[in-house]
């Protein structure tokens, strides 16, 4: 079994539970999947958030610190290259573009939990994305 997380073109999102990546492919190809808010079947997979952090580094894989440092760096280069960094006025920001008050656009930044607590009561879609310790990157 497993799970993916989906969106359809509406923007909602989801999951579906699949007995593996073929059962999905045919599902989706026949138009047997549907958003559960709209019944749309333009349905696309979307990045998961669910991830699993061992406790220790695998010694069977020392490269793998090397490869998360470099797929983080690549993913920090594409927000840096794609969405503009309002810092801690993103939550401001969201709500200005939501109501129209700001040309829509994509942004990063920072916020606290009571300001997306606000985001999610008013519909702002956002993702957290968790940095390391480590990343010289701010929001």
């Amino acid at each position: 079994m497993i799970v993916y997380d989906l969106s359809c073109s509406k923007g909602h999102t989801f999951e579906g539970w699949f007995d593996d990546r073929a059962s999905y492919e045919n599902q989706k190809e026949k138009g047997l999947i549907s958003c559960p808010f709209c019944d749309s079947t333009d349905i696309s997979r979307i990045p998961s958030t669910f991830a699993i952090k061992s406790s220790q580094p695998n010694k069977d894989y020392p490269e793998q610190k090397n490869v998360t440092a470099q797929l983080e760096k690549q993913i920090m280069e594409f927000f840096d290259k794609n969405f503009d960094n309002v810092g801690s006025n993103f939550a401001k920001e969201a709500l200005k573009i939501q109501y129209g008050v700001s040309e829509p656009r994509n942004i990063r930044g920072v916020s606290s939990d009571e300001e997306e607590k606000i985001l999610r009561k008013e519909g702002v879609k956002f993702m957290k994305i968790p940095m390391t310790a480590t990343s010289d990157h701010d929001g």
